[in-house]
C-alpha cells in the first residue's frame, strides 16, 4: 500500500509538472505574478506549512521522559530557535537570508537523500548538498532577475553585479541531469520525477516552481513518511481527522497572520505575503530541521 501511496504522489507530480507547463505556454495567468503568489499563498497554507505538524510528535518521543511536561519542553525549544532566527532577520537581514538558502539546501537534500530508505539515517553525504544544491541554485542560476526582486522584498535590497553565462548554465545542466540520472538506489520513476522537478526550476517562474516542488514533491513525501513509516499520527486522531485539523490551524494561521503583518505595517498584500511565506518558512524550517534530524527512536 505504501508503495502505492508513494508512486501516485510522484504521478501526481509529475503530472501536475506537465499541466503547469502546458499552461505557461498558452495563458497569461501563469506569468502574472499577483497570482503566482496568491496560488503560493493558498497552496504553501493548505499543504506546505502543516506538514510541520509532525514535530509535535517528534517531539513527544524526544522528550517522553519528562511525561506529561514534554510539550513544555518541546514548545519552549522550538518556539526559542523560531523567534531567535526570526530576530535575526531583522538585525542581519542579508546574513540570515544565505543562511536560510544553506540550510534549505541541506534539508531538502537530506530528506530526498534518506527518503524511503530503510536503515540507518545519513547524515553527511555529498548526495545530499547535490541535491540541495540543485533544488535552491537552480532558481537563482535561470531566473536571477525574478529571484532577485523575491530577495529585496525580503531583505530591503537586491544583488547586483551577478551574471551568469550560457556555457555556465550548460555546464550546470549537464551536471545536475548526470546526477538525477545515475544516482545509485533510486528507481526509474524517482529519476523521472527528478528530472520533472529540475526542470520545472528551469523552465516554470520560481514561485511556480517552488510550489510545486515544496507542495508536491517536499511536503507530500513527509505525509507519507510521518504517517505510513516512522508512525508518527497522534493515536486520538484518525489520519482523516489530523489532516483536516492541521489543515483548519494553518489556513487559520496564515490568514490571520497577513492580515495583521499588512495592517500593522501598512505594506500591500502580495509584499506581506512574500515576507510571510519566505521569513516564516526560514524562522520554522530550522528547528523542523533540527527535530526531524534528531536521532529519535522511531515507533
Amino acid at each position: 500500500m505504501i508503495n502505492k501511496i508513494n508512486n501516485f504522489q510522484k504521478g501526481l507530480f509529475i503530472i501536475l509538472s506537465t499541466f503547469s507547463l502546458i499552461f505557461l505556454q498558452y495563458s497569461n495567468l501563469a506569468n502574472n505574478l499577483n497570482n503566482q503568489i496568491y496560488l503560493l499563498f493558498f497552496l504553501v497554507s493548505l499543504i506546505g506549512i502543516p506538514h510541520g505538524f509532525f514535530d509535535f510528535s517528534i517531539g513527544k518521543i524526544i522528550f517522553k521522559k519528562y511525561a506529561r511536561f514534554w510539550s513544555l519542553y518541546f514548545v519552549t525549544i522550538y518556539i526559542f530557535i523560531t523567534f531567535a532566527y526570526f530576530i535575526a532577520w531583522f538585525i542581519i537581514p542579508g546574513i540570515s537570508l544565505i543562511f536560510f538558502l544553506f540550510i534549505a539546501a541541506y534539508h531538502f537534500g537530506f530528506e530526498d537523500y534518506n527518503y524511503f530508505k530503510n536503515g540507518k539515517t545519513i547524515y553527511i553525504n555529498i548526495n545530499i548538498f547535490i541535491k540541495g544544491l540543485i533544488i535552491v541554485f537552480t532558481p537563482i542560476l535561470f531566473h536571477f532577475d525574478n529571484v532577485n526582486y523575491l530577495f529585496y522584498l525580503l531583505i530591503g535590497y537586491g544583488v547586483s553585479g551577478i551574471e551568469f553565462s550560457l556555457t555556465q548554465k550548460t555546464l550546470f545542466i549537464f551536471l545536475s541531469i548526470s546526477h538525477i540520472i545515475f544516482e545509485k538506489d533510486k528507481n526509474y520513476l524517482h529519476k523521472f520525477e527528478g528530472l520533472f522537478c529540475f526542470g520545472n526550476f528551469i523552465l516554470l517562474p520560481p514561485l511556480i516552481s517552488f510550489t510545486l516542488y515544496f507542495c508536491f514533491l517536499h511536503s507530500a513525501r513527509h505525509f507519507i513518511e510521518s504517517i505510513y513509516i516512522t508512525k508518527l499520527m497522534p493515536d486520538n486522531f484518525t489520519i482523516k481527522g489530523f489532516l483536516i485539523f492541521i489543515i483548519i490551524c494553518s489556513l487559520f494561521f496564515s490568514l490571520a497572520s497577513v492580515t495583521l503583518i499588512s495592517n500593522i505595517y501598512e505594506i500591500s498584500i502580495n509584499e506581506t505575503i512574500i515576507k510571510y511565506i519566505f521569513i516564516i518558512l526560514a524562522c520554522l524550517t530550522l528547528p523542523h530541521m533540527i527535530f526531524n534530524m534528531w536521532p529519535y527512536d522511531k515507533k
